[in-house]
């Protein structure tokens, strides 16, 4: 066996899987120290420290309040984990989870494993992607890449044409429209939301069956909650195959023993709103770009009202070889090796830019870029003084919410001096950015990355201090008691600053509507 050997990590919100594509043997699973295929994505703090999988999992059904295992949807923002006078940050809380998968793959391989592909949501940011490569390199991988998981589905399934893929997992729902054609394959567009997913099913399953069974409880605080997420899961998975699933209530969540007859019925009424959203997110897709097939992958995607949903609304989607729960981690490990056989051309899933001095949006690269990609964009200075280089991704004007990813202070700068930024994505997806200066025959370059994992963390501050420009400019011709109301408006939203991000991010939502109708009243 040769000693420079990848291994592909599908880690999942809710479980993770190992795979290794070997010469002369394909691709195969590879087991945890527990002989499962699937290790929990959990994280737990115990009187040691912090565990990782079964041990988390153990843990968490003493109590939940120790464990996590929501991380991957807080990448690239400032949660913390606060417990026992200590706080972790979803990086940190990452590192003991990806040790323990690499210390699996090694004891399975009986080698040193140094290297790894990362599958990570398509919708996946820059500070996401850098967080997850920084997480890795931490816990032993010294070379990291990052593969989209729609993406790294394509490459699994190997088919001709042009299909759409739907990877609708735990925590995230990603769609791709992916070209191949001779074992090259190319992604035409990527993009998803990290708001709807296997749990968010499980949540409403769970809800229902406490309250037929007479069972109150708190998912935040009461300790059942992790029990009847558990329970719920188990019952959802059970209806994919029978039309009813009867489920008893565990012992110690009621006085006496009791069971409930759930149907399939019952649970397509609680889901259907979310399963018709996921259905015209495709419909929207496929209108545009016409696929010949459509593709389903991920646990959720077992779930016969999506499939039948689906086949009426657009298509019927294709019978695969393998389990759709394996596709990912599978088209992960070819990853790894892809060479002459297959070669894969991921693209820029949202546009890069920076902000120009009226708040605008000036694109450097532009969305559905070939990558690796790179780019260059020249800027003169006006004035003498200090210049503040702000990178956003997203689409359009702020009103979009484009996301701040940094800004870079360039200091001494003279009016009339040219700034050129330089934007490079690589193959996993990782940004790095470059702020160079002519002076004569000397360049000063300034990078913008902490490390070569990519991208820090973006700033709730600097979101905000952005908006706040961009309605000073506005709201210059206002009376003063609107822009008094705009000041208490603002002050409001840095409070939020320190609680939960989904919050965060709402408030900056209505910031930015805010923003668009003073736009509209202000414009010519």
């Amino acid at each position: 066996m040769k000693d420079n050997v990848v291994i592909g990590i599908d880690l999942g919100t809710r479980y993770a899987q190992l795979a290794v594509d070997l010469p002369g043997r394909g691709v195969s699973l590879i087991p945890n120290r527990w002989g499962e295929t699937r290790t929990p994505s959990m994280v737990a703090v115990s009187s040691d420290g912090l565990v990782a999988g079964v041990d988390a999992a153990k843990l968490a059904a003493r109590d939940p309040q120790l464990a996590w295992w929501d991380i991957k949807r807080r990448l690239g923002t400032d949660w913390v984990a606060r417990l026992g006078g200590r706080s972790y940050t979803p990086e940190e809380l990452l590192v003991p989870l990806l040790c323990l998968l690499r210390e699996d793959a090694e004891a399975h391989l009986r080698m040193f494993v140094s290297s790894c592909v990362l599958a990570v949501p398509a919708h996946f940011s820059f500070p996401e992607r850098g967080a997850l490569a920084r997480a890795a390199q931490s816990a032993g991988f010294e070379r990291v890449r990052i593969v989209n998981e729609p993406t790294a589905a394509a490459l699994s399934i190997g088919m001709d044409g042009r299909f759409l893929i739907i990877d609708f997992g735990a925590g995230t729902l990603d769609l791709s429209l992916v070209e191949g054609e001779r074992g090259v394959f190319q992604v035409i567009e990527s993009k998803g939301r990290k708001d709807i997913g296997g749990y968010d099913l499980d949540r409403l399953l769970a809800d229902w069956m406490c309250r037929r069974a007479g069972v109150p409880f708190s998912r935040a605080e009461d300790p059942r909650g992790s029990l009847m997420m558990t329970e719920a899961e188990a019952v959802k998975i059970a209806l994919s195959a029978a039309g009813s699933v009867t489920w008893r209530v565990p012992s110690g969540m009621l006085s006496r023993d009791r069971s409930q007859e759930v149907s399939r019925q019952d649970f397509e009424a609680l889901i259907r709103p979310v399963i018709d959203e996921v259905t015209g997110m495709v419909s929207r897709m496929w209108k545009k770009h016409k696929p010949q097939k459509l593709l389903l992958v991920g646990g959720s995607g077992r779930i016969p009202l999506l499939r039948s949903s689906l086949a009426a609304k657009v298509t019927a989607p294709e019978r695969l070889r393998s389990s759709p729960e394996d596709a990912v981690v599978t088209g992960t490990a070819l990853y790894a090796n892809q060479g002459s056989e297959r070669l894969l051309i991921d693209v820029l899933s949202r546009s890069l830019g920076v902000l120009d001095v009226d708040g605008g949006v000036v694109q450097i690269l532009g969305r559905g870029t070939p990558l690796p990609a790179e780019a260059k964009r020249g800027f003169t200075a006006y004035g003498n003084g200090s210049l503040e280089v702000t990178i956003v991704q997203g689409e359009g004007k702020v009103k979009k919410l484009n996301r701040v990813l940094q800004t870079i202070l360039v200091e001494n700068v003279k009016d009339g001096e040219i700034v050129d930024i330089f934007f490079r994505v690589d193959g996993g997806g990782l940004l790095h950015v470059e702020v160079k200066r002519k002076k004569k025959t000397s360049r000063k370059t300034i990078s913008l990355e902490s490390d070569e994992s990519g991208m820090p963390p973006c700033d709730i501050l600097t979101e905000l201090r952005v908006r706040e420009d961009r309605l000073a400019r506005l709201s210059i011709a206002f009376p003063d008691n609107f822009q008094q109301r705009l000041t208490a408006v603002m002050a409001e939203a840095r409070s939020l600053r320190n609680e939960d991000s989904a919050l965060r991010w709402q408030a900056l939502e209505v910031i930015d509507r805010l923003v668009a109708e003073i736009e509209q009243v202000v414009s010519p």
